[in-house]
């Protein structure tokens, strides 16, 4: 069983994650941290080094190889650019969505860039907006992102009463 996190760069998905995975007894990856190590740079000097094309590529394989039994996976918030990943992930895994209000977001992150793809050329509610109705597509289950970690770990177990679904969506 896999559990894959998406939403919003500041929703939650790495904070939930570490907690999700510890009260199911699962492995945690974080793709941007795997990025991270494997390049030994920050996720903004991969994605400056890289340009955004060939983030999205680094991010979907990354993502792909993550996809293991018993892991809680927090991938980037742009891996939903990535048909073929998401497809993958959605045929591998629960696909839970953090959302989380614009507000909150411009909060938890501050200013922007910090390894966020379309961070310079766009603002995070255009992000938003643009990234919002892929994170719907994409997930099985919606979950409030903006109360503690802890609160939203709670209900994502609540809601699904401890057995996992998977989606194939198209």
């Amino acid at each position: 069983m896999i559990v894959t996190l998406i939403g919003m760069p500041g929703s939650g998905k790495s904070s939930v994650g570490k907690l999700l995975a510890a009260r199911l007894g699962f492995a945690f990856v974080d793709t941007d941290k795997v990025i991270e190590a494997e390049r030994g740079e920050s996720l903004q000097k991969v994605l400056d080094g890289l340009g955004s094309e060939r983030f999205l590529e680094s991010e979907a394989k990354t993502v792909i190889e993550s996809l293991r039994d018993a892991t809680v996976l927090a991938p980037g918030g742009s891996v939903v650019y990535s048909e073929a990943a998401m497809r993958k992930v959605a045929a591998e895994s629960t696909v839970v969505y953090l959302h989380c209000g614009l507000s909150v977001l411009e909060k938890r992150i501050g200013g922007m860039p910090r390894g966020i793809v379309g961070g310079i050329e766009k603002t995070l509610a255009d992000l938003y907006a643009e990234r919002t109705p892929l994170y719907e597509k994409w997930s099985v289950m919606t979950v409030d992102g903006e109360p503690s970690a802890e609160d939203v770990t709670t209900d994502i177990l609540r809601l699904w009463n401890f057995v996992p679904t998977t989606s194939a969506t198209s």
